[in-house]
């Protein structure tokens, strides 16, 4: 499911759009219904002076609330600005709570801290990360998927409508890295093939091309096998 950034929150102040997998965001659904208002039930939010006055949430929906009287976009909301969010009922309306109903912002620590226990109990080598490391994993995770895809309905067209034409469709018209690009808000996909770097490439192309191909005849596994044999022998 598409998850759209607003420009206020982003590195490089530009609108982007993530995306969340259904699990997750049922877990998140849960966390509201359940911790969540566990935390937040009898407690009252009062932002630090240092932030700027209160700002009382009224009519809110999807696109944005009534602020203090004024119709304000979420997207438009700087980090700083939502801490000072409060509900007519006194609470922070920020998904992530602490235990005594503050909003919860230190993810740096959670993050640093939950390195340090993967390198001590699982993996030695394992880096310390922050937060923007997850924009780095939701591109490399983004773009296997869409190239599984992209090979599974190229292998499609192929078998429907002929080789050539069908092909050099599919190419033109959904490129995995200019769907990234997209999703990344990249101006350029030179950028986003940076993250290109990081991935095993031919093995991602390797096993999709094959697993597609493998799908339809027989010819086709056989075809796919001979596309990669040097490069298997070379592994």
């Amino acid at each position: 499911m598409l998850f759209p950034l607003g420009h206020a929150l982003t590195k490089g102040q530009k609108a982007r759009t993530s995306w969340i997998h259904y699990g997750p965001l049922a877990e998140m659904h849960q966390y509201i219904e359940l911790d969540r208002a566990a935390s937040a039930e009898g407690f009252r939010w009062r932002p630090p002076a240092r932030l700027g006055p209160p700002l009382l949430v009224e009519a809110p929906d999807w696109e944005g609330a009534h602020l203090n009287g004024e119709r304000r976009s979420w997207r438009q909301l700087r980090p700083a600005e939502r801490l000072c969010l409060v509900t007519p009922e006194g609470q922070s309306p920020l998904v992530g709570l602490q235990s005594t109903g503050k909003p919860f912002v230190d993810w740096s620590t959670v993050f640093r801290r939950t390195s340090v226990r993967i390198c001590e109990r699982y993996e030695p080598r394992f880096p310390t990360t922050a937060s923007h490391r997850l924009r780095h994993s939701m591109a490399m995770a983004t773009l296997e998927h869409l190239i599984q895809v992209f090979y599974r309905q190229a292998a499609a067209l192929v078998a429907d409508t002929g080789d050539d034409a069908a092909m050099a469709l599919y190419l033109i018209k959904s490129d995995p890295m200019l769907v990234l690009r997209d999703l990344l808000g990249h101006q350029s996909v030179l950028s986003t093939e940076l993250y290109i770097a990081r991935l095993d490439v031919t093995r991602l192309y390797r096993d999709a091309y094959k697993d597609a191909l493998a799908r339809r005849t027989p010819a086709a596994a056989a075809e796919a096998k001979a596309e990669f044999d040097d490069e298997e022998d070379a592994w």
